[in-house]
């Protein structure tokens, strides 16, 4: 055993090993005020330039109160765990507050000094940071800014001998939140430590062999679930593993390459968290991955008719899928009441609406559709419990709250607003105590809103365009309208809107998936692709694609009587070798978007509004090749940690933006920034992400990467060569290109485009595209000379 963990932290570098102490939150309850937001219209932005998000009452009552702001060093904390990431160099607590909360966390390191010095460091933090050395303030730095961080220099006074540096992170709960903070050594190497009363060799070797664990598939659909391991663990041990509720402790030999988790058909449909625990000599260390499940066993043969398929879904719900709330309403929609089986499930989402967590907008949804569709079939009980939980909520934020709920983006907004109308015109006579208004007041507000949100859609189409983790959340609100509104005028917009969403979705679909660029995008739709949210819609529009475990908005469209437009199955379905080729302008900044289907293969790009500046969530490029296993793209990693909760993250939009061109079946991204803007970004590369591993060839050449799936092919080229990835958990499915400023060429085509892929392959590297005069220049063996704009 040894007393200590000791490392070397080298200029520029960061302090990455700490021992944390628990996250500790306090709800925090603030006066109830209303918002003001002036001159609110749909699509209106609550970022400044700077991307500033706008601040709520509470908020600004949190920050004024100062709580970390006036408190001192602590005293009596306990901060004995071990904390060494894996994938950033922050002390990360980030995670989802659904209410208002205080949360805090504090972490302590010693540096051990020859001489007394003044070491220059970098604050780094989303939320606030004060640091002590030795029991004495000696920097604070409060900027709040939520989920941006923020940077500041400071002195860290450190005497000869051993030096106690104490960190204290804080933060204002409230949805996602990225939480963190960093210490950033400018000046000399530091000599840090960790007094442990560990074998830190063995805590070592362990953490890395945890660093080098993945699981030998992306996507499971049968067979067992495989944990291999890049470096076998090095001692005997038990770990322990958590996933959707299922613990088990599996027994690990030293030398072990690979430990079998168990079979996929035990877990349901899903993207599914696997979290990993050892506990060598006391200590906890821990490693998360992700995969997709989804049973071979579950698909299900689409029947001919929509009508035929919507009794499909509501089967598939009931059946196949986890209980939820929609689970009980497709029960009710075969005339079953089973609340006493969904009670806890209903009683959580009724609380939560209570309390105003944030979501709530979308059960409020949900609950007037118990309410009107199926009050047959409650109890008097029942019915009561549910109305008083309508007439009591907060509808929009000029409404008096403290809440953390969001009023602001494109489906939020709209929830708000049919939940306002339909409850109005449920209790037209009644009050609603929270506003005062009565319902009929309450609808005849929600009518304005709406109707102008639905010309906003109408006339401009979606913010966030294509997006197949939003758009789902509007449409819920598009079928509750037509289905319970009583006013005329809003259904036939409804309608409209139902129809107009399907024929973006045919558009950009490819067997099935939403296949192209879109404006706001997750994690899990870029690594599941069976799980998309979209998915269940287009199969029950067309039966293309498959259902899985998003029931919302699939089990309201299930029970309703539309369908979608029929002339759009042929689009939706393209099942030609010739090229489907397609631009739109979408959102009040109207995006240009570019879509390139056949049969085999699609390729989507938008040019953002942000090209040249910060990112965000937008998906910029996208391919499919045959089916739904070959997707790739391509970004800049908005952070390091690879599951991460930042907005931009590291699968999903960018970190600075690049300015992207196609032309017919090929693309350009461009990356050009100033030394200080790349200077600015958590990362330093850009990244191809391509599942090599189901790929039937694959040819990595120079800076060229070549892919085969069947008879379709893709070329990717990076100017800055490219590499396969170092991160075991990435292991054939990711390639990185070394520095910011670059740019990225992709070809995607298939026979009879080309004769074969031995072809493909050559004329693609004896024709490398090349800058001139200011454009990127490619010689094509189907459209000649092709000229790419630059940034």
């Amino acid at each position: 055993m040894q007393d200590r963990l000791s490392y070397i932290v080298g200029r520029n570098e960061y302090i990455t090993n700490w021992l944390t102490g628990k996250l500790k939150q306090t709800p925090f309850e603030a006066r109830m005020v209303p918002m003001v937001f002036e001159n609110y219209h749909p699509g209106a932005s609550v970022k400044d330039r700077n991307g500033k998000e706008l601040v709520s009452p509470a908020k600004k009552e949190f920050l004024e109160k100062g709580i970390f702001r006036k408190s001192g060093c602590p005293e009596n904390e306990e901060i004995n765990d071990i904390y060494m990431p894996f994938d950033t160099k922050r002390v990360d607590f980030s995670g989802f507050w659904h209410f208002p909360c205080d949360i805090t966390f504090y972490a302590r390191a010693y540096a051990e000094c020859k001489d007394d010095c003044r070491q220059e460091v970098e604050l780094c933090t989303c939320g606030a940071v004060k640091v002590w050395v030795n029991g004495e303030e000696c920097a604070a730095f409060y900027p709040y800014e939520a989920n941006l961080e923020a940077r500041q220099k400071a002195v860290l006074p450190l005497k000869k001998g051993t030096n106690e540096i104490l960190a204290g992170c804080n933060n204002y709960g409230e949805r996602n939140i990225v939480f963190n903070f960093g210490i950033k050594n400018l000046g000399p190497a530091l000599e840090m430590f960790l007094p442990i009363s560990a074998d830190t060799e063995k805590l070592a070797s362990i953490n890395a062999a945890l660093e080098g664990m993945y699981l030998d598939r992306q996507s499971y659909e049968s067979g067992n679930i495989v944990i291999c391991m890049e470096d076998p663990f090095p001692y005997d041990c038990i770990l322990e593993t958590d996933v959707c509720g299922i613990h088990r402790k599996l027994q690990v030999k030293a030398g072990m390459d690979s430990l079998i988790w168990g079979s996929a058909d035990s877990l349901p449909i899903g993207y599914h968290e696997f979290t990993f625990r050892c506990y060598p000599d006391g200590c906890c260390l821990s490693r998360s991955l992700w995969a997709e499940v989804y049973p071979v066993q579950l698909r299900i043969m689409p029947s001919a008719s929509v009508k035929e398929r919507k009794q499909q879904a509501l089967d598939f719900i009931v059946k196949n899928t986890q209980p939820t709330l929609e689970q009980y309403i497709a029960w009710l929609g075969k005339g079953e009441n089973r609340y006493e089986e969904y009670q806890k499930i209903i009683e959580s989402a009724v609380t939560h609406v209570q309390n105003r967590g944030d979501c709530s907008d979308f059960r409020v949804a949900k609950i007037v559709w118990i309410l009107i569709k199926f009050r047959d079939l409650l109890t008097a009980e029942q019915i009561t419990y549910l109305e008083e939980t309508l007439l009591r909520f907060r509808y929009w934020f000029d409404e008096k709250g403290n809440d953390a709920m969001w009023f602001f983006s494109e489906n939020h907004a709209l929830c708000f607003h049919t939940g306002q109308m339909i409850a109005g015109e449920l209790f037209a006579d009644r009050i609603f105590s929270n506003s005062g208004l009565t319902g009929r007041q309450l609808s005849r507000k929600a009518k304005k809103l709406i109707v102008e949100w639905f010309q906003k859609l109408l006339s401009y189409g979606y913010n966030e365009w294509n997006s197949a983790a939003y758009i789902p959340v509007d449409m819920l609100s598009y079928i509750t309208l037509l289905e319970l509104c009583q006013d005329f005028q809003i259904r036939r917009l409804a309608q409209q809107a139902l129809d107009y969403t399907y024929e973006i979705f045919a558009k950009n679909c490819f067997k099935g998936m939403l296949g192209t660029s879109n404006g706001r995008t997750y994690p899990r739709d870029l690594l599941a692709n069976k799980d998309l949210t979209t998915n269940p819609l287009t199969w029950l529009a067309w039966g293309e694609g498959c259902l899985n475990s998003h029931t919302e908005p699939l089990v309201f469209m299930a029970l309703s009587d539309y369908e979608p437009p029929c002339q759009l199955c042929e689009i939706a379905g393209w099942d030609k070798k010739e090229k489907l080729i397609l631009s739109d302008k979408q959102g009040t900044l109207q995006v240009p978007t570019t879509l390139c289907k056949t049969k085999d293969y699609i390729l989507g790009t938008c040019i953002s509004p942000r090209t040249g500046g910060l990112g965000s969530q937008e998906h910029l490029l996208n391919i499919f090749l045959k089916d739904d296993r070959s997707r790739i793209w391509i970004n800049h990693p908005g952070e390091g940690k690879i599951f991460g909760q930042k907005r931009p993250g590291y699968f999903t939009g960018n970190g600075l933006t690049p300015l992207v061109t196609q032309r017919a079946n090929a693309a350009v991204m461009s990356y050009r920034f100033d030394d200080e803007t790349v200077k600015s970004a958590e990362v330093n590369f850009t990244h191809v992400f391509c599942d090599l591993s189901v790929c039937d060839e694959t040819v990595l050449k120079e800076n060229w990467l070549f892919v085969r799936r069947d008879d379709a092919f893709a070329a990717i080229y990076s100017e800055n060569g490219l590499a396969p990835s170092r991160q075991a958990s990435l292991k054939e499915k990711e390639l990185i290109s070394p520095g910011i400023n670059t740019t990225w060429f992709v070809k995607v085509a298939a026979r009879p485009e080309i004769d074969d892929f031995e072809t493909f392959v050559r004329w693609m590297a004896e024709n490398t595209p090349e800058r001139k005069n200011g454009k990127f220049v490619f010689r094509d063996f189907e459209y000649g000379m092709m000229e790419f704009d630059l940034m």
